[in-house]
């Protein structure tokens, strides 16, 4: 009988240590993690509630389907009656992120600019480590070079990420909805290299197409050497723990339709281009961060990468972006894995020293028992 309560209170300190423990950690009271969706800076609300088409839903919103997460906004009071879910404030504040448990902060295409002290609180939040941010531009039609410069303005003065959106557009004559070029259906289809990779592409039953509406194009500029050089991303040229999740069609080039030119890529241009791209921010001592980085929005703009279908063309955008928050919250909870594989791999964890150490416990319980 001692034995067996010797071998249960080792069985006890092995759980934990992390060995019984489950794969993510909540970062929320609820248990479920926080995702909060900026609406503060002439961001709209397109695709959190339902997309319908003469009294017809051609796409359940994302607060209907991503029940696991728990969702709040950054705007005026207005929206609360119309999205359920409450407002923590109507500007970013470092208050307002981390005393509502915030693990994920969306700003999905930005049409006014970042005030220096939402910036500096943005910057707070992720020097805490275990978040995520998603930043996503547009093209540079219209109003969309304001959003660009918005964009990178924010990116620059976060000082953390080398991703940048470029000041030019993708489109594509082949690869698009309805006919028209600058309705990009592009593709979820990441690096190989990608860490959980398997996160990312499951469940897709349209090949991983998705709607980059009028999409920017996703570059890198290098501070390493303090020139800020931009660069084109892609396999051979990339900053650490970066990764493509979305890239466009092989038939899609680069156009420029307003001043100022492309800094990373010229207009003729063809090829893959990336639409959505992240970079691991490892923060020390701390959980590491992920920042995501798109040419076009999950949330809000004229159509975001929510859609599941249009003009005809069926679409995985749901999918895609429920995969993209799944993985990208497995990372800043869990870390990178200690092998990358294209399968996704096994995470690293304190799971393998607490199995030594709680094994190597047994018998000298069992010794000091005798």
């Amino acid at each position: 009988m001692k034995k067996v309560s010797i071998l249960l209170a080792a069985v006890v300190l092995l759980s934990v240590f992390g060995v019984f423990a489950t794969p993510m950690a909540s970062a929320a009271s609820t248990g479920k993690p926080v995702i909060a969706v900026d609406l503060a800076h002439g961001e709209n609300p397109k695709g959190l509630t339902p997309v319908t088409y003469k009294n017809k839903t051609l796409t359940d919103g994302m607060l209907d389907v991503l029940t696991q997460y728990t969702f709040v906004y950054i705007g005026e009071t207005q929206y609360e009656d119309e999205l359920g879910i409450k407002s923590i404030g109507t500007k970013i504040t470092y208050e307002a992120l981390h005393n509502n448990n915030v693990t994920m902060l969306v700003l999905g295409q930005p049409t006014s600019p970042f005030l220096p002290d939402e910036i500096k609180a943005i910057r707070k939040w992720l020097l805490e480590g275990g978040h995520v941010l998603w930043i996503a531009g547009d093209s540079d039609y219209g109003n969309g070079v304001k959003t660009q410069q918005f964009v990178d303005s924010l990116l620059d003065q976060l000082n953390l990420t080398n991703l940048r959106v470029d000041l030019c557009s993708v489109e594509d004559a082949v690869s698009n909805a309805g006919g028209k070029s600058y309705r990009v259906v592009a593709y979820d289809d990441p690096w190989k290299d990608t860490p959980y990779r398997s996160i990312l592409v499951e469940n897709l039953k349209h090949d991983g197409k998705i709607l980059a509406h009028g999409p920017g194009v996703v570059a890198w500029v290098d501070n390493s050497d303090g020139s800020g050089a931009w660069h084109q991303l892609n396999e051979t040229s990339k900053p650490k723990d970066t990764y493509v999740i979305v890239h466009s069609n092989s038939s899609s080039d680069i156009t420029e339709n307003n001043p100022p030119a492309g800094k990373a890529y010229s207009a003729g241009e063809t090829g893959q281009f990336p639409i959505v791209a992240a970079q691991i921010i490892n923060i020390p001592n701390k959980k590491p961060d992920v920042i995501i980085v798109s040419g076009e929005t999950p949330i809000g703009g004229y159509e975001p990468m929510w859609t599941s279908q249009y003009y005809g063309v069926q679409l995985d955008g749901p999918q895609v972006i429920s995969n993209i928050f799944k993985w990208s919250l497995t990372i800043s909870s869990k870390g990178l894995p200690t092998t990358t594989t294209s399968s996704g791999g096994g995470g690293s964890s304190i799971c393998g020293p607490a199995l030594i150490v709680g094994l190597a416990a047994i018998p000298l319980l069992l010794r000091r028992r005798k």
